[in-house]
């Protein structure tokens, strides 16, 4: 009873410890000359680091990408290459009503060309078919590539993009995009401000980021027609990635938590004391067979 009382604590106290050493966070409640001493811009003709600098006099506020400075773990390649492993992300944001659109972005893990004639845009090709998007009274949302790197490699990385309806209620507009890697599945859910996020997405789409045109690492952040949208328009940044080591596996995701990720608490408990009440009946049967003295 009293290895059994044990468990029962034991499981108790896992199911509310997060797993902090799992996952790499970031978070920015809002862009300002401070937050963004730690991030870089990317345009078409420079590279601002840190993006702080844009807060000076006189700044005009270029087309480009708002990033993250470290390189985000996607995937780890193993024998012959193939992926091994892709990192599940969750990130979460609130945009103006009246904000230009915004995207949140995946790039390679190197800036787009310099120079490119087409833009930070990209070509606007048609031949790669319709990409997936949904609207509803809050804001468009639209799921393509990162055109940037055209011609060498114009689709690759990942593009979520965010219109806000500013004919609807004025406010903010709350955005969770969502990854799974294992079922290489991206969600993008839409709420007001203040809700929480809804049982059903707005919009999900098939997709893997691991090895087809993309590297195993990448930039993280936004892109904009001004980067001053970003930084006007976007605030409560938070960024959760999976944590990958150099075998491509997830650090520390011990059994128990897989058990209580796929059973529930309630369940995961139930599977837990099961498993002692069989150790105990084993060993209980064990004894009774030995030879009598």
């Amino acid at each position: 009873m009293a290895a059994l009382a044990l468990v029962l604590l034991c499981a108790a106290t896992i199911m509310v410890a997060p797993a902090a050493a799992d996952v790499e966070s970031h978070s920015f409640p809002v862009f300002n000359a401070t937050t963004a001493e730690s991030l870089w811009v990317a345009t078409n003709t420079s590279i601002i680091m840190p993006a702080a600098l844009l807060f000076g006099p006189g700044q005009s506020f270029p087309e480009g990408f708002l990033l993250l400075p470290k390189r985000v773990d996607v995937w780890r390649a193993g024998a012959g290459g193939l992926p091994t492993r892709e990192a599940s992300f969750n990130t979460s944001f609130t945009v103006e009503s009246s904000a230009p659109p915004v995207s949140f972005v995946v790039l390679l893990d190197r800036f787009p060309t310099l120079n490119n004639p087409l833009g930070l845009r990209g070509s606007n090709d048609s031949t790669t078919g319709a990409v997936p998007n949904a609207t509803d009274g809050l804001a468009a949302v639209e799921i393509g590539t990162v055109r940037s790197y055209a011609p060498e490699s114009p689709n690759v990385g990942l593009n979520v993009t965010i219109t806000p309806n500013g004919t609807a209620a004025p406010g903010r507009r709350a955005v969770w995009v969502e990854y799974n890697a294992v079922a290489h599945l991206l969600r993008v859910y839409v709420a007001a401000g203040g809700e929480p996020r809804p049982a059903r997405a707005l919009l999900d789409a098939r997709l893997s980021l691991a090895g087809q045109g993309t590297t195993q690492t990448a930039f993280v952040g936004f892109f904009a027609t001004r980067v001053r949208d970003v930084f006007l328009g976007v605030r409560d940044w938070d960024l959760t990635v999976d944590r990958l080591d150099t075998d491509g596996k997830k650090k520390g995701t011990p059994w128990w938590v897989i058990l209580i990720a796929v059973l529930g608490s309630v369940a995961a408990t139930a599977a837990i004391v099961s498993l002692v009440v069989c150790s105990s009946v084993s060993r209980r049967r064990a004894r009774d067979m030995e030879p009598k003295q």
